[in-house]
C-alpha cells in the first residue's frame, strides 16, 4: 500500500468488506449483539486515534503520531479491519523514518478507511 492515494469508496480491501467480523465472531462465539458493541467501542476508538494523529502532525510529533498508528494498527487487526490496519501500518514506517510529509499525505487514506469501517458499524 502506498501514501496518499485513497481506496475506492464503497470498498475495503480489495473489494472485500472494510471488517472481516468472522474474527469476531471466532472470539464471541458468533454473539452478534456483544460484535457490535465491540465495533462501537472500536468506532469510537479509531475517531479518538485519528484526532490524536492530526494534533500530533500538526504539532510536528511525530513520535506521537507513531505512537497513535500502532495503537489503531493494532486495533484494526484485532478488529479484522486488515485494511485499515495497512494504512496505519504505513503511516507508522513513515513516521519512524521522519517522513512527515508522507505521513500528511497519507492522512486522506486513513480517512478514507476509518469511514468504510464506520460505515460498517451498526
Amino acid at each position: 500500500m502506498t501514501l496518499g492515494g485513497p481506496a475506492s469508496p464503497g470498498s475495503g480491501a480489495r473489494g472485500n468488506p472494510a471488517i472481516d467480523r468472522s474474527i469476531l465472531g471466532e472470539w464471541l462465539a458468533g454473539d452478534d449483539a456483544a460484535i457490535n458493541e465491540l465495533l462501537a467501542v472500536f468506532r469510537d476508538s479509531i475517531r479518538d486515534e485519528q484526532i490524536v494523529m492530526r494534533n500530533a502532525l500538526s504539532a510536528g510529533d511525530l513520535t506521537e503520531f507513531a505512537n497513535a498508528c500502532h495503537r489503531l494498527r493494532g486495533a484494526a487487526l484485532s478488529m479484522g479491519a486488515r485494511a485499515l490496519a495497512d494504512v496505519s501500518g504505513v503511516l507508522y514506517s513513515a513516521a519512524k523514518a521522519g517522513d512527515a510529509g508522507a505521513c500528511a499525505a497519507g492522512m486522506a487514506s486513513l480517512q478514507t478507511h476509518i469511514d468504510l469501517v464506520v460505515a460498517e458499524v451498526p
